[in-house]
């Protein structure tokens, strides 16, 4: 796993605000319901076995119900906020809910982040690749930050729901922290500091193991915040950049024998 931000694929969902959803009256749907895009605003109710029937209500979210938000109803992907009775959570007709990203907890693992759809998958699947470290709240902006004080996080995923007009606007959603699936949180750069010893997993990937291990291949002897002051640093043979989901500027590590 490189140590670089990655930002993955935002999955987007609309917010529209009365117009569309079967006249403009949402009380007339409800969970299982199914419905047909109308327009660029909202969705019109038709029957399940309707040719055009392309999306299905999943639950209805807010004061009072099961779930505050939208983003929280596996598989959601659309909302249509309902005036005084919350909002309704919108999803593909036929997928899976429980394999919707927006399903996965801390400890849950997903598919990979780049291209095509992400999907929640059981660990020990050959599809997962990374296990959720956290599910903070995000918006649209400055989505990476949300996993600065995380711990082992390697790469970030947002699932935002995006706002068309009216308030809520930016949008807020979930991101994802995440590691490499099998990878030990508690041993990841971002946890090392100055005196822990080092082992390559990679091209460019280093994990912290004992200074007395047969693997350790390098001893951390300064935090620096550029590599070429590493020259003046006595034992050092080589130097360690990575920069943290969050952070705007790398560390850099100076590195010698652990031995």
């Amino acid at each position: 796993m490189r140590w670089v931000l990655a930002v993955a694929a935002v999955l987007l969902a609309l917010f529209t605000t009365g117009c569309g959803l079967i006249d403009g009256s949402a009380n007339n749907v409800g969970q299982g319901d199914c419905l047909k895009k109308s327009g660029d605003e909202g969705f019109d109710k038709v029957s399940c076995s309707a040719s055009d029937a392309g999306f299905v209500v999943l639950d209805r979210a807010g004061s009072g119900k099961a779930h505050d938000r939208c983003v929280d109803v596996p598989g959601t992907e659309y909302v249509y906020t309902d005036k005084g009775s919350g909002s309704i959570c919108v999803g593909i007709k036929g997928a899976d809910p429980a394999r919707a990203a927006n399903a996965a907890q801390k400890g849950d693992c997903l598919t990979d982040t780049k291209g095509g759809a992400v999907q929640k998958a059981p660990c020990t699947d050959p599809t997962a690749v990374y296990r959720v470290l956290a599910r903070p709240d995000g918006s649209e902006f400055m989505t990476d930050s949300a996993c600065k004080n995380v711990a082992g996080t390697q790469t970030t995923y947002s699932y935002l729901l995006k706002a068309k007009k009216g308030i809520g606007a930016f949008g807020t959603g979930i991101v994802f922290c995440l590691i490499a699936k099998d990878s030990d949180a508690t041993r990841t750069i971002d946890n090392a500091k100055v005196g822990d010893c080092l082992k390559k997993t990679g091209a460019n990937d280093v994990e912290i193991t004992g200074c007395t291990a047969p693997d350790a291949k390098y001893k951390i002897l300064s935090s620096v915040f550029d590599k070429s002051l590493c020259d003046r640093v006595a034992g050092s043979i080589a130097s360690y950049s990575y920069q943290q989901a969050g952070e705007i500027m790398p560390k850099v590590y100076c590195l010698g024998s652990p031995h």
